[in-house]
């Protein structure tokens, strides 16, 4: 496990508590408002009815994600934090299975630390195989905004799986354990994504420089996830930049979306 992975795994903030609540199911991928699931920085109903809930287009216009996605995802349940879509199941050429999911923050936190696990099951209720998530981008959202990652399964899934989601995250208190860099550029590059990101923060990030790419069909549905890293690999201060490269080779991205962090202050 590369240390970028190992971190998302063990990024244990002294935040706010997360939580995890009762999972939800759905079958084979998709757009899918229910699949909600309760995370403890939930607010009241009362409050988060008033929580705006935003479009990836204004994460772009943060420069927090770049790319040509216009996707519109559900709004998910009041006061939760929820992953409202998810792609297709799809087994690679290593007989495993990386599964693009979007994350709402339907509640009137900003929040960090995004983590999705996943189970999916055969139609008799039985555990095929068990996943995590990777990081999410961007990995500070706001409240109403959406966060995009992948759920990884190191197992050759059915295509007509079930799969049951649980969401946990913190609340946002003082600098988070990952930052994000503005993305200045993102073009696509015949089969790779190329791009640049900036520091905007007044803190001194350290790398690896994490780059997460997703991609879209032309009606804005989840199809691929792919990560890979910026250059340098040295501690960034605020007005600095990265550049990076993420190849797909022969699959598909008909648009996409990236975003880039590091490490901020511990």
């Amino acid at each position: 496990m590369n240390k970028r992975l190992g971190a998302v795994a063990a990024a244990l903030l002294a935040l706010a508590t997360s939580g995890c609540g009762a999972p939800a199911t759905q079958t084979g991928g998709g757009n899918a408002a229910a699949t909600s699931t309760e995370s403890a920085a939930s607010a009241t109903p009362s409050a988060a009815a008033e929580v705006k809930m935003g479009t990836t287009a204004d994460a772009i216009a943060g420069g927090w994600l770049a790319g040509t996605a216009q996707p519109a995802f559900p709004a998910g349940g009041v006061g939760k934090v929820d992953v409202v879509a998810s792609a297709p199941i799809e087994v690679n050429s290593a007989g495993l299975v990386t599964l693009p999911v979007a994350v709402r923050n339907g509640t009137n936190e900003t929040i960090t630390s995004v983590e999705v696990s996943g189970a999916a099951m055969d139609e008799s209720g039985k555990i095929l195989a068990s996943g995590r998530s990777q990081g999410f981008s961007p990995a500070v959202v706001p409240a109403g905004g959406v966060s995009l990652g992948y759920v990884f399964f190191s197992a050759s899934l059915p295509t007509t799986a079930k799969l049951e989601f649980t969401v946990a995250s913190k609340q946002l208190k003082g600098d988070p354990y990952f930052q994000d860099l503005k993305v200045d550029q993102a073009n696509a590059m015949a089969t790779s994504i190329t791009g640049k990101a900036t520091n905007t923060s007044k803190n001194k990030l350290k790398g690896p420089y994490g780059v997460h790419v997703t991609c879209f069909d032309a009606v804005g549905s989840l199809l691929s996830s792919q990560t890979g890293y910026a250059s340098p690999d040295a501690d960034l201060a605020a007005g600095q930049s990265v550049t990076f490269q993420v190849d797909f080779y022969d699959k598909p991205c008909p648009t996409f979306l990236v975003g880039v962090s590091g490490y901020g202050p511990l």
